[in-house]
């Protein structure tokens, strides 16, 4: 289980990855600039989008579960192939008899479902633009202000909600402010003049309506719109990303190249990535489907209180794949050190691993893989790489074996790769990507379309990026931070938050989850962070019964951290934390301090916890603020 080194040591093998090998091609520019690209395009695939590949998988897995989610009393329950095809189209034939069409969309407002999946599905078949939008604007929000916007942006033509008694107060803002006469379509809980999905999903197909659906169908275009995600950033109103069913096929052509061994058996999907993300909702849904897998949704999340579903979920499921954020990993990796049995479900028939939204600490790769060989005698790969909503979630990919993580790798295929040089000495580029994969623009906000592409059509990420081998740019890419998330000391020195959080967590490492990066026009370095309150439990046995609000305070938590701060390696010539606040309140969904998908705004939060940036910097802090140099 070993593989040769250099000088006759060895290391534990990888458990082989089947990517295809593709070479990338490198132009260089006057003045520094890279492009990069594949060099291979994109193969050419009969189907204009996910939904197209349901038929097929009907015929040959018709009673095999495509889609399973936990039913109230913690059973599984399942959507087979063949049943998924039928509802498929008698939703889609419902949704054209409604009146609904290319302009007059479905919108979504709650979580992953299984009639989320087949109304996603019905619409994308039928030709009718789907919003899925995130349940925390209808759910968390007072005044529904974020809700509203999009409604003015996109206006639906009918709005889906998996409960009508949780999403009852933002029905009734729309109805009585934007949207009045727009039909409600309810799964559980349906009122008067409410279309009952059970009703929907059930409705024969007359061969009049089956005409009419086909009909639809044969008329998509790939510039029609397919799907459309938003993101809001960190401030104002959501933008709306516009898909086309070009963007999916260009995914769908992707995954017909480099993961066509999934085709050797029914994979299985674990997965708790939001849908209105495109990660969740076009990577990850639309996999499952090309390649005719068994999706379990998973009611989990990396938040206290709901990540024990998920690794519930994993004693009882070993997905071929499994991917999550760097904040679930850091749990996972207590969980699985701990519980034998998760762990060997967990490596029993994974492929490999990926994460994404933001940087895995290298402390959590290494106890993960010290776990893997323990139980399966060798390591497993993590993939990752960098893309966005508006490149469809597909963009740069890592598909080989690194022995650390934050290789994004090189360009996929059909997608190239712009790399413009930042100012500085540390090797830092802008990144851009154009291709079939990236959105046409932003709906109705034509002046922040212009500011999203350059003069040559390519995407501006707002990221940056290092070159994993300054030499050779097929070894790979290294994320190096947002750009727009980086500030200066006092005395002028840039601070590449990115690095620098990533940096704190594994130094600190496995006693914190997250970070947030202080000092703008300050003096010194600082952060707020939260805790890995597993980890801090373990301390000490008289921590095993505290909350994160007593641990946070606790001295044996404060010296431990004190101890690895004080550790801490420079970042750059000096750049050091000098003082670290604990905090016990998880980052906030609806003050947007951290997106659906685990990433962490870090300016929102900044903004939103200033009181505590000025107790940080207090001239006499209080004794919980860990200090580097006492």
């Amino acid at each position: 289980m070993t593989t040769p080194e250099a000088g006759g040591a060895t290391k534990p093998r990888y458990r082989p990855v089947r990517f295809p090998q593709r070479r990338t091609i490198v132009e260089r520019r006057a003045g520094g600039t890279l492009i990069l690209r594949c060099d291979r395009a994109l193969p050419d695939i009969a189907q204009r989008s996910f939904a197209d590949f349901i038929p097929n998988w009907a015929a040959e897995r018709g009673d095999t579960p495509a889609f399973c989610e936990r039913a109230p009393d913690g059973a599984w329950r399942t959507l087979s192939w063949r049943d998924l095809w039928r509802q498929v189209r008698s939703v889609g034939a419902a949704l054209l008899d409604m009146g609904l069409g290319p302009k007059r969309p479905l919108m979504l407002l709650s979580g992953n479902s299984i009639e989320q999946a087949v109304a996603l599905l019905a619409a994308e078949y039928a030709g009718i633009p789907s919003a899925p939008v995130s349940p925390t604007y209808a759910l968390l929000s007072k005044d529904f202000g974020r809700l509203k916007a999009i409604c003015e942006r996109v206006p639906p033509g009918a709005v889906f909600v998996q409960e009508t008694g949780q999403y009852a107060r933002a029905l009734a803002a729309l109805s009585a402010a934007d949207a009045p006469d727009v039909p409600v379509i309810a799964v559980n809980g349906a009122q008067a003049g409410h279309f009952a999905w059970d009703t929907l999903s059930a409705t024969p197909l007359s061969d009049a309506r089956q005409q009419a659906l086909e009909h639809a169908h044969a008329a998509i275009r790939d510039d029609d719109t397919a799907r459309v995600l938003f993101t809001s950033g960190s401030t104002g109103a959501p933008k709306g990303v516009r898909l086309t069913y070009r963007n999916l096929r260009a995914v769908a052509a992707y995954f017909a190249d480099s993961f066509a061994w999934l085709l050797d058996a029914q994979p299985v999907f674990l997965d708790w990535l939001p849908w209105h993300h495109g990660l969740g909702g076009v990577l990850h849904l639309g996999r499952a489907v090309e390649f005719g897998a068994t999706h379990y949704i998973d009611d989990g999340r990396p938040v206290p209180g709901m990540f024990e579903r998920t690794v519930r979920n994993l004693r009882e499921v070993s997905p071929t794949i499994f991917t999550s954020v760097p904040s679930a990993w850091t749990v996972l990796a207590t969980e699985l050190e701990r519980d034998p049995q998760l762990a060997r479900s967990l490596f029993a028939n994974a492929s490999f691993f990926g994460y994404g939204g933001a940087s895995m600490p290298a402390d959590v790769w290494t106890r993960i893989q010290n776990v893997a060989q323990k139980t399966i005698g060798e390591r497993i790969t993590f993939c990752t790489g960098l893309a966005s909503t508006e490149t469809s979630g597909m963009g740069t990919y890592c598909g080989w074996p690194t022995d650390a993580p934050g290789n994004i790798g090189t360009p996929a295929l059909g997608s190239e790769v712009k790399l413009v040089p930042l100012e500085g000495t540390d090797g830092r580029y802008e990144i851009r990507m154009r291709g079939p994969n990236v959105f046409g623009g932003y709906i109705g906000q034509p002046e922040l379309t212009e500011a999203a592409f350059d003069e040559e059509g390519f995407f501006r990420f707002g990221d940056a990026v290092r070159l994993a081998d300054p030499d050779d740019a097929s070894k790979g890419m290294e994320f190096a931070g947002r750009t727009v998330e980086d500030f200066k000391l006092a005395n002028g020195s840039w601070v590449r938050t990115g690095a620098l959080r990533l940096a704190l967590v594994d130094c600190c490492a496995p006693l914190l989850s997250d970070a947030v990066i202080c000092g703008h026009d300050r003096d010194y370095l600082a952060a707020l962070a939260w805790p890995n309150v597993a980890a801090c439990q373990r301390l000490a046995p008289e921590l095993a019964s505290l909350d994160a609000k007593a641990l946070v305070v606790h001295p044996i938590v404060v010296g431990a951290l004190r101890e690895r701060l004080a550790r801490q390696k420079p970042a750059g010539a000096t750049l050091v934390i000098e003082r670290l606040m604990a905090m016990a309140e998880p980052p906030s969904l609806d003050a947007n301090e951290i997106a659906d998908k685990g990433y962490v705004n870090q300016a929102t939060t900044r903004a939103r916890r200033a009181h505590l940036i000025e107790e940080l910097y207090a001239n006499d802090p209080a004794p919980h603020i860990v200090r580097a140099h006492p």
